[in-house]
Protein backbone atom coordinates (compact mmCIF):
# COMPACT_ATOMS: atom_id res chain seq x y z
CA UNK A 1 0.00 0.00 0.00
CA UNK A 2 1.45 3.58 -1.34
CA UNK A 3 1.02 5.88 2.16
CA UNK A 4 2.35 9.18 0.38
CA UNK A 5 2.29 10.59 -2.69
CA UNK A 6 6.37 11.98 -3.76
CA UNK A 7 6.39 15.44 -4.25
CA UNK A 8 7.54 15.28 -8.05
CA UNK A 9 4.51 12.79 -9.10
CA UNK A 10 1.94 15.51 -7.21
CA UNK A 11 4.16 18.48 -9.30
CA UNK A 12 3.89 17.01 -12.68
CA UNK A 13 -0.05 16.11 -11.57
CA UNK A 14 -0.82 19.56 -10.71
CA UNK A 15 1.63 21.69 -12.78
CA UNK A 16 2.21 20.07 -15.84
CA UNK A 17 0.99 16.25 -16.34
CA UNK A 18 0.20 12.96 -14.55
CA UNK A 19 3.11 10.81 -15.12
CA UNK A 20 3.06 7.23 -15.80
CA UNK A 21 2.03 4.56 -13.93
CA UNK A 22 5.12 3.07 -13.40
CA UNK A 23 7.29 5.89 -12.80
CA UNK A 24 4.37 7.10 -10.29
CA UNK A 25 4.47 3.66 -8.78
CA UNK A 26 8.25 3.64 -8.24
CA UNK A 27 8.54 7.23 -6.65
CA UNK A 28 5.51 6.90 -4.21
CA UNK A 29 7.86 3.87 -3.09
CA UNK A 30 5.56 0.96 -3.67
CA UNK A 31 7.03 -2.23 -1.87
CA UNK A 32 7.59 -3.97 -5.10
CA UNK A 33 10.05 -1.31 -6.14
CA UNK A 34 12.08 -1.91 -2.13
CA UNK A 35 13.45 -4.83 -3.34
CA UNK A 36 17.30 -6.36 -2.35
CA UNK A 37 18.29 -5.63 -6.07
CA UNK A 38 16.29 -2.76 -7.08
CA UNK A 39 17.00 -0.98 -3.39
CA UNK A 40 14.16 1.63 -3.84
CA UNK A 41 11.72 3.06 -6.05
CA UNK A 42 13.75 6.39 -6.09
CA UNK A 43 16.58 4.59 -7.17
CA UNK A 44 14.63 2.58 -9.60
CA UNK A 45 13.03 5.68 -11.57
CA UNK A 46 16.37 7.36 -12.06
CA UNK A 47 17.06 3.78 -13.86
CA UNK A 48 14.30 3.89 -16.05
CA UNK A 49 15.06 7.84 -16.85
CA UNK A 50 18.24 6.07 -17.60
CA UNK A 51 17.12 3.99 -20.34
CA UNK A 52 15.57 7.32 -22.17
CA UNK A 53 18.27 9.83 -21.76
CA UNK A 54 21.29 7.06 -23.25
CA UNK A 55 19.05 7.35 -26.93
CA UNK A 56 19.45 10.80 -28.62
CA UNK A 57 16.67 12.91 -28.74
CA UNK A 58 14.85 12.73 -32.04
CA UNK A 59 12.58 15.73 -32.87
CA UNK A 60 9.97 14.21 -34.66
CA UNK A 61 9.65 10.82 -32.31
CA UNK A 62 7.49 11.03 -29.20
CA UNK A 63 9.10 8.48 -27.43
CA UNK A 64 10.16 10.55 -24.37
CA UNK A 65 6.30 11.10 -23.79
CA UNK A 66 5.68 7.74 -22.75
CA UNK A 67 6.98 8.86 -18.94
CA UNK A 68 3.79 10.80 -19.42
CA UNK A 69 0.47 8.60 -18.24
CA UNK A 70 -1.30 7.83 -21.58
CA UNK A 71 0.09 11.47 -23.40
CA UNK A 72 -1.92 12.12 -26.55
CA UNK A 73 -0.01 12.89 -29.53
CA UNK A 74 -2.28 13.79 -32.07
CA UNK A 75 -2.37 17.42 -31.39
CA UNK A 76 1.52 17.38 -31.62
CA UNK A 77 1.40 15.65 -34.67
CA UNK A 78 -1.54 18.04 -35.99
CA UNK A 79 1.10 21.02 -35.59
CA UNK A 80 3.77 19.40 -37.16
CA UNK A 81 1.41 18.13 -40.27
CA UNK A 82 0.30 21.58 -40.85
CA UNK A 83 2.46 24.14 -39.50
CA UNK A 84 3.74 24.98 -42.97
CA UNK A 85 0.26 25.93 -44.23
CA UNK A 86 0.44 28.31 -41.33
CA UNK A 87 4.06 29.76 -42.45
CA UNK A 88 5.07 27.99 -39.36
CA UNK A 89 8.93 27.32 -39.79
CA UNK A 90 9.66 24.24 -36.98
CA UNK A 91 12.24 21.92 -36.80
CA UNK A 92 9.96 19.07 -34.81
CA UNK A 93 7.49 19.39 -31.38
CA UNK A 94 10.28 20.02 -28.64
CA UNK A 95 10.82 23.94 -28.05
CA UNK A 96 7.44 25.10 -28.87
CA UNK A 97 7.78 27.79 -26.53
CA UNK A 98 10.89 29.15 -27.78
CA UNK A 99 10.29 29.57 -31.23
CA UNK A 100 10.27 33.02 -32.15
CA UNK A 101 8.62 32.59 -35.71
CA UNK A 102 5.36 30.93 -34.25
CA UNK A 103 5.58 33.36 -30.89
CA UNK A 104 5.39 36.20 -33.61
CA UNK A 105 2.42 35.08 -35.77
CA UNK A 106 0.35 33.16 -32.70
CA UNK A 107 -2.21 35.79 -32.68
CA UNK A 108 -2.91 35.84 -36.28
CA UNK A 109 -3.45 32.17 -35.55
CA UNK A 110 -6.34 32.54 -33.53
CA UNK A 111 -8.78 32.52 -36.67
CA UNK A 112 -7.73 29.08 -37.23
CA UNK A 113 -9.71 27.58 -33.54
CA UNK A 114 -8.85 24.10 -33.94
CA UNK A 115 -5.43 24.41 -34.30
CA UNK A 116 -4.79 27.50 -32.26
CA UNK A 117 -6.22 25.39 -29.43
CA UNK A 118 -3.90 22.83 -30.25
CA UNK A 119 -0.89 24.72 -29.84
CA UNK A 120 -1.98 26.46 -27.02
CA UNK A 121 -2.17 23.50 -24.87
CA UNK A 122 1.37 22.30 -26.09
CA UNK A 123 3.11 25.76 -25.50
CA UNK A 124 1.45 25.58 -21.57
CA UNK A 125 3.07 22.54 -21.03
CA UNK A 126 6.47 23.24 -22.42
CA UNK A 127 6.41 26.56 -20.68
CA UNK A 128 5.26 24.39 -17.35
CA UNK A 129 7.99 21.73 -17.94
CA UNK A 130 10.76 24.64 -17.98
CA UNK A 131 9.59 26.25 -14.37
CA UNK A 132 8.54 23.31 -12.54
CA UNK A 133 12.24 22.54 -10.34
CA UNK A 134 10.80 25.88 -9.63
CA UNK A 135 8.08 24.49 -7.23
CA UNK A 136 10.29 21.51 -5.96
CA UNK A 137 10.85 22.19 -2.22
CA UNK A 138 13.22 18.67 -2.04
CA UNK A 139 16.92 18.45 -3.30
CA UNK A 140 15.86 14.77 -4.81
CA UNK A 141 12.67 16.03 -6.24
CA UNK A 142 14.87 18.66 -8.10
CA UNK A 143 17.37 15.64 -9.60
CA UNK A 144 14.25 13.87 -10.80
CA UNK A 145 12.04 17.35 -12.75
CA UNK A 146 15.37 18.58 -14.29
CA UNK A 147 15.97 14.93 -16.00
CA UNK A 148 12.69 14.97 -16.97
CA UNK A 149 12.34 18.74 -18.17
CA UNK A 150 15.47 17.86 -20.19
CA UNK A 151 14.28 14.22 -21.65
CA UNK A 152 11.51 16.75 -23.49
CA UNK A 153 13.19 19.96 -23.97
CA UNK A 154 16.95 18.93 -24.36
CA UNK A 155 19.58 21.19 -23.30
CA UNK A 156 22.69 22.32 -25.14
CA UNK A 157 26.20 22.42 -23.92
CA UNK A 158 26.91 26.19 -24.94
CA UNK A 159 23.74 27.31 -22.60
CA UNK A 160 24.47 25.67 -19.59
CA UNK A 161 28.45 25.72 -19.86
CA UNK A 162 28.39 22.14 -19.09
CA UNK A 163 30.27 19.51 -20.75
CA UNK A 164 29.13 17.09 -22.61
CA UNK A 165 29.78 13.69 -23.27
CA UNK A 166 29.04 10.88 -25.51
CA UNK A 167 26.56 8.34 -24.99
CA UNK A 168 27.87 4.74 -25.93
CA UNK A 169 25.24 3.11 -29.02
CA UNK A 170 24.99 -0.20 -26.62
CA UNK A 171 25.04 -0.97 -22.96
CA UNK A 172 28.49 -2.39 -21.27
CA UNK A 173 27.89 -4.95 -18.88
CA UNK A 174 28.32 -3.02 -15.71
CA UNK A 175 26.00 -3.04 -13.05
CA UNK A 176 23.90 -1.44 -11.13
CA UNK A 177 23.05 -2.50 -7.64
CA UNK A 178 22.01 -1.16 -4.83
CA UNK A 179 25.56 -1.61 -3.02
CA UNK A 180 27.56 0.06 -6.63
CA UNK A 181 28.43 2.51 -4.01
CA UNK A 182 30.72 0.42 -1.88
CA UNK A 183 33.55 0.73 -3.25
CA UNK A 184 33.26 4.61 -4.47
CA UNK A 185 32.53 5.13 -0.79
CA UNK A 186 35.67 3.56 0.44
CA UNK A 187 37.70 5.55 -2.08
CA UNK A 188 36.46 8.72 -0.31
CA UNK A 189 37.98 7.73 2.65
CA UNK A 190 40.89 6.94 1.11
CA UNK A 191 40.69 2.98 1.84
CA UNK A 192 41.97 1.58 -1.94
CA UNK A 193 42.64 -2.27 -2.35
CA UNK A 194 46.34 -2.66 -3.36
CA UNK A 195 44.98 -3.91 -6.59
CA UNK A 196 43.08 -1.69 -7.19
CA UNK A 197 43.04 1.53 -9.22
CA UNK A 198 41.04 4.70 -10.05
CA UNK A 199 40.95 6.49 -12.98
CA UNK A 200 40.29 10.47 -13.45
CA UNK A 201 38.71 11.53 -16.06
CA UNK A 202 39.09 15.25 -16.91
CA UNK A 203 37.57 18.32 -18.63
CA UNK A 204 39.25 20.76 -20.88
CA UNK A 205 40.43 22.99 -18.13
CA UNK A 206 42.34 19.75 -16.52
CA UNK A 207 39.62 19.46 -13.36
CA UNK A 208 37.84 15.92 -12.41
CA UNK A 209 34.91 15.44 -14.77
CA UNK A 210 34.75 11.25 -13.58
CA UNK A 211 36.43 9.18 -11.34
CA UNK A 212 36.32 5.24 -12.78
CA UNK A 213 37.17 2.36 -10.33
CA UNK A 214 39.14 -1.01 -11.74
CA UNK A 215 39.66 -4.60 -9.73
CA UNK A 216 37.15 -3.10 -7.21
CA UNK A 217 33.70 -5.13 -7.78
CA UNK A 218 32.87 -3.97 -11.47
CA UNK A 219 35.33 -2.67 -13.91
CA UNK A 220 34.90 0.47 -15.81
CA UNK A 221 32.39 1.48 -13.46
CA UNK A 222 32.30 5.60 -13.12
CA UNK A 223 30.90 8.23 -10.87
CA UNK A 224 30.59 11.66 -11.78
CA UNK A 225 32.19 14.43 -9.87
CA UNK A 226 30.59 17.15 -12.31
CA UNK A 227 26.88 17.47 -13.79
CA UNK A 228 27.29 16.90 -17.29
CA UNK A 229 25.19 16.44 -20.63
CA UNK A 230 24.32 13.36 -22.65
CA UNK A 231 22.13 13.58 -24.91
CA UNK A 232 20.70 16.64 -24.22
CA UNK A 233 19.86 16.10 -20.52
CA UNK A 234 21.66 17.64 -17.92
CA UNK A 235 22.98 14.36 -15.50
CA UNK A 236 23.89 15.90 -12.17
CA UNK A 237 27.28 14.74 -10.01
CA UNK A 238 27.03 11.63 -8.22
CA UNK A 239 25.65 10.01 -10.72
CA UNK A 240 26.37 6.21 -11.70
CA UNK A 241 27.81 5.87 -14.96
CA UNK A 242 29.59 3.14 -17.05
CA UNK A 243 32.37 4.01 -19.33
CA UNK A 244 34.11 2.20 -22.32
CA UNK A 245 37.42 2.80 -24.28
CA UNK A 246 40.43 0.80 -25.77
CA UNK A 247 43.10 1.46 -22.79
CA UNK A 248 45.75 0.60 -25.38
CA UNK A 249 44.97 3.41 -27.42
CA UNK A 250 44.94 5.95 -24.64
CA UNK A 251 48.20 8.23 -25.49
CA UNK A 252 47.19 11.17 -23.55
CA UNK A 253 47.30 10.03 -19.85
CA UNK A 254 49.40 10.37 -17.10
CA UNK A 255 49.91 8.49 -13.76
CA UNK A 256 48.24 9.48 -10.62
CA UNK A 257 50.24 11.26 -7.86
CA UNK A 258 49.50 9.08 -5.27
CA UNK A 259 46.80 5.66 -6.06
CA UNK A 260 47.40 3.47 -8.99
CA UNK A 261 45.39 4.75 -12.09
CA UNK A 262 45.53 7.20 -14.82
CA UNK A 263 44.67 10.99 -15.30
CA UNK A 264 42.74 11.03 -18.55
CA UNK A 265 41.29 13.87 -20.79
CA UNK A 266 37.55 12.67 -21.38
CA UNK A 267 37.47 13.41 -25.06
CA UNK A 268 39.69 10.67 -25.62
CA UNK A 269 36.80 8.37 -24.64
CA UNK A 270 34.46 6.38 -26.84
CA UNK A 271 31.51 7.18 -24.06
CA UNK A 272 29.48 6.61 -21.05
CA UNK A 273 26.45 4.55 -19.92
CA UNK A 274 24.05 6.34 -17.71
CA UNK A 275 23.25 3.70 -15.15
CA UNK A 276 21.47 5.82 -12.25
CA UNK A 277 21.82 8.37 -9.22
CA UNK A 278 23.78 6.93 -6.75
CA UNK A 279 23.34 7.87 -2.97
CA UNK A 280 26.00 10.48 -2.91
CA UNK A 281 24.21 12.57 -5.70
CA UNK A 282 21.75 13.69 -2.96
CA UNK A 283 23.86 15.52 0.43
CA UNK A 284 23.79 13.49 3.45
CA UNK A 285 21.03 15.13 5.38
CA UNK A 286 18.41 14.45 2.67
CA UNK A 287 19.37 10.90 1.62
CA UNK A 288 18.03 8.97 4.12
CA UNK A 289 14.42 10.43 2.95
CA UNK A 290 15.66 10.18 -0.60
CA UNK A 291 16.73 6.72 -0.76
CA UNK A 292 14.70 4.96 2.00
CA UNK A 293 15.83 1.40 1.50
CA UNK A 294 18.47 1.81 -0.86
CA UNK A 295 19.89 3.80 1.65
CA UNK A 296 18.96 1.44 4.69
CA UNK A 297 20.12 -1.38 2.82
CA UNK A 298 23.88 0.35 2.72
CA UNK A 299 23.42 0.76 6.33
CA UNK A 300 22.90 -2.47 7.16
CA UNK A 301 25.35 -4.19 4.84
CA UNK A 302 28.17 -1.89 6.46
CA UNK A 303 28.99 0.13 4.00
CA UNK A 304 31.92 2.95 5.13
CA UNK A 305 29.69 6.14 5.70
CA UNK A 306 26.84 5.92 3.79
CA UNK A 307 25.30 8.54 5.84
CA UNK A 308 27.95 10.85 6.00
CA UNK A 309 30.46 11.25 3.01
CA UNK A 310 29.92 13.72 0.34
CA UNK A 311 30.62 13.87 -2.67
CA UNK A 312 33.30 16.56 -2.51
CA UNK A 313 35.68 13.48 -0.77
CA UNK A 314 35.56 11.91 -3.82
CA UNK A 315 36.28 15.03 -5.31
CA UNK A 316 39.38 15.60 -3.07
CA UNK A 317 40.82 12.42 -3.98
CA UNK A 318 40.60 12.94 -7.83
CA UNK A 319 42.12 16.69 -7.20
CA UNK A 320 44.58 15.09 -5.39
CA UNK A 321 45.67 12.50 -8.30
CA UNK A 322 46.61 15.65 -10.82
Amino acid sequence: MIATTHEVVRLFHEHAYPLSEKLTEMLNEHYSHQTERRGCGYTQATRVLAEYINVPRASHEFQDLKLFEQYDTHGLRKILDHSRAYHLDLSGWRHLDLNQNLNQNIQQLKQSTDFYDVLQKELQLQKSLRQIQQHANLEESKLICNLIEDLILPKSSTENQIVEVQALANKPKVGSCPMAENFFLKIAHRRVFRSGEINIFVDECGQPLFMEKLNMGDNHSCISLKPVLMNGVRIPAGSLFSVDYDAEQLVEKRENREFKGFVIPYQAISGWWFLRLTTLSVSPQNRKRAFSTHFQQQVDNGLYSPGTTELQQLIDVAKAQL
